[in-house]
């Protein structure tokens, strides 16, 4: 089973990943050897990106919750806190990924047990994982960031060069292809048998014709159109691949649309494996050893029960046999103490010679006891005490048998319970790791913006910055809209789709909902104004010798103004084509679509506070709602909750 990645993998995942470059980071996390920086895209969202040091990168949806921030952690989020990610590339064909946020580089190590090192635009080391020693170079604070050798680059190396690198090794070629060009075992085994050349063959043997084959069968693998697939064999995983390889052509595999989720959901199920046996050790260590304890008892238990009925049977027949025994025993007794045991040993043999029955049921006689066989049961009595005495002494040990055995019986019932215990706690356990698959919901279009639906069923959409401010009135304006914005600098501009069919209260909506998401909130202010116009108004020319910046339109002709408008809002959960949507509205648009919402206005708690205080009053009407949903479509800035309506 595959371990870590390849160069391979690492140059597909590279490629792939050049997709999230213009991420903003939120937040950084870290355990054990592993980096998760959370990134947010416009207009895509959350975006976690997965280091493993020694291991793997790429996107995860699989996310280990509750980690307590380490100094490591600490000191990246310290440096790339809002930074944005401008680059990643693979360091030629080796293992090691370097991610660029500005001046600064995370150089992630994906060979050995690997590292993660953090350096300056200098490429001074900042901080690492881990401090090492090599023989040829240091990760340390402060001293300049080496990387280790490199061997030939397969995707660069000319034909020439090629030959004259796999004639140094006196070897099979499927060695020599794995030793000087980092691409692995499997990649040559592949590539040899798509070139129909004998893996086995030494190199001295190959013709020129066959080392060309060779060459450019090597450039189609490396350079393979993507097919991302997880392999599977006998319902377990053997490998990810970010191309279809005729080495596995007999083997079941699932194929995904980009390498990182094959990747993720490969490495994503070995973590949660590996993480329930780490989380449950010690609970499968108490529960082996109380079942072994349970085994004991079960054996203590048989024994007591036999032996108090052992010992009950046994005070039973004496008194069953109540005269016979009681004339055997005084007898015997009398014997001993006038003749001697020896003496009333031999004149018991001669009686059982002369077929006496009281005789025949004397097994055993010494100084002080006697042995009876009753009906077929041997009874040890003591000579010196009488029949009764010797049958409450069998009664008493019957009692303490018994009394044993209940107790053997309250530490098995106890002991199982315990087991049972152990078993729920290690399914709750198994159930609660750490490590949560996030369902991402693919978003619908509209949800990249500000927006929400008026009370009328209107879909009303804004920009959330510059980009999407542009974006919203050049692509999604259409002549049947209307355009609303807030008489403030840093409004968005919101448009009401098909508004011109719209009634004055999803104008008055509209107007409400550009203001309340403008800077206007931000300020605290209690009331602003907004107006309307039609989409013919709205121009991206500006007037002669002025200039207008990403994002800002000019209004021509009339503007149809409301003034003293509330920030005022609501959020709830809707539900929407099918779907179940959070949204952030004026409070007459959400009451129209659910029952149940919170109404918000500008105030002093942190964004951060209020979005968890929101995510805990939808947990209670039974909504699980991930915080940055929430997070998306909340106003700017600061706020409060003035009324829950349930």
């Amino acid at each position: 089973m595959k371990e870590s990645m390849t160069s391979v993998d690492v140059k597909y995942v590279v490629d792939e990943l050049q997709s999230i470059i213009g991420s903003r980071v939120e937040k950084i996390y870290h355990e054990g050897n592993e980096v998760r920086i959370k990134l947010h895209k416009a207009g895509e969202g959350r975006i976690d990106l997965l280091i493993e040091a020694g291991r793997r990168l790429h996107v995860t949806t699989y996310i280990k919750e509750n980690l307590q921030p380490t100094s490591f952690a600490m000191l990246l989020r310290k440096h790339l806190s809002g930074k944005f990610l401008t680059g990643i590339e693979q360091r030629e064909f080796d293992r090691i990924v370097i991610l660029h946020f500005g001046e600064y580089r995370i150089i992630a190590e994906l060979f050995g047990k690997g590292n993660i090192v953090f350096v300056n635009g200098n490429w001074e080391i900042i901080g690492a994982l881990r401090h090492e020693e090599f023989k040829d170079r240091s990760i340390k604070p402060k001293i300049k960031y080496v990387f280790p050798p490199t061997k030939e680059n397969p995707l660069r190396i000319s034909f020439e060069r090629f030959v004259e690198l796999m004639k140094e090794e006196d070897t099979e070629i499927v060695r020599a292809l794995a030793r000087k060009l980092s691409i692995g075992g499997l990649y040559s085994e592949e590539i040899l048998l798509r070139a129909g050349i004998d893996k086995m063959k030494k190199v001295s043997e190959l013709t020129e014709e066959d080392l060309k084959k060779i060459y450019e069968t090597m450039l189609s693998v490396l350079n393979a159109e993507k097919k991302p697939n997880i392999v599977y064999k006998d319902g377990e995983m053997v490998d990810v691949l970010p191309i279809d390889l005729l080495w596995y052509s007999n083997y079941h595999k699932k194929v995904y649309g980009t390498f990182s989720k094959a990747l993720d959901e490969y490495f994503g199920k070995l973590s949660i494996e590996k993480a329930k046996k780490e989380k449950t050790k010690a609970l499968q260590e108490k529960k082996k050893a109380l079942e072994i304890s349970l085994k004991r008892i079960e054996e203590q238990m048989k024994g007591f029960e036999k032996e108090a009925k052992d010992n009950q049977e046994k005070g039973d027949l004496l008194y069953a046999n109540y005269t016979l025994v009681r004339e055997v025993l005084e007898t015997i007794k009398n014997g001993i103490r006038k003749l001697g045991v020896e003496e009333v040993k031999k004149r018991i043999e001669n009686a059982k010679k002369e077929g006496y029955p009281w005789a025949k049921l004397i097994v055993d006689v010494t100084g002080d006891t006697l042995v009876l066989n009753l009906e077929g049961k041997k009874v040890r009595l003591n000579i010196n005490k009488s029949l009764e005495e010797n049958a409450e002494l069998f009664y008493e040990k019957a009692k303490k048998a018994r009394q044993k055995l209940e107790g053997a019986k309250k530490a098995y019932e106890e002991t199982k319970k315990k087991i049972e215990s152990i078993e729920k706690e290690i399914a709750k356990e198994e159930k609660d790791i750490s490590i949560k698959k996030l369902e991402k919901r693919k978003k619908k279009w509209f949800e990249k913006f500000r927006w929400f639906i008026s009370s009328e069923g209107f879909l009303v959409i804004g920009g959330k910055d510059a980009t999407t401010n542009e974006i919203v009135v050049k692509k999604y304006m259409e002549e049947n809209d209307l355009y609303c914005h807030a008489d403030i600098w840093g409004a968005p501009h919101v448009i009401v789709k098909n508004g011109q069919k719209a009634g004055d209260k999803t104008i008055f909506e509209a107007c409400q909902f550009a203001v309340s998401m403008s800077r206007a909130w931000n300020e605290g202010l209690a009331s602003g104004d907004a107006y309307w116009v039609y989409p013919n108004q709205v121009s991206k020319q500006a007037p002669a010798g002025e200039y207008l910046p990403k994002g800002a339109f000019m209004i021509y002709g009339k503007r149809n103004w409301l003034h003293g408008i509330p920030l005022k809002l609501a959020i709830g959960i809707v539900n929407y084509e099918g779907e179940e949507l959070v949204m952030c509205g004026p409070v007459d648009a959400v009451k129209a679509h659910t029952k149940r919402y919170i109404v918000i206005r500008p105030g002093d708690m942190k964004k951060s506070e209020l979005v968890k205080k929101i995510k805990r009053i939808f947990e209670k009407w039974g909504y699980k709602v991930p915080e940055e949903d929430i997070m998306a479509v909340l106003p700017p800035g600061e706020g409060e909750i003035v009324e829950v309506v349930e």
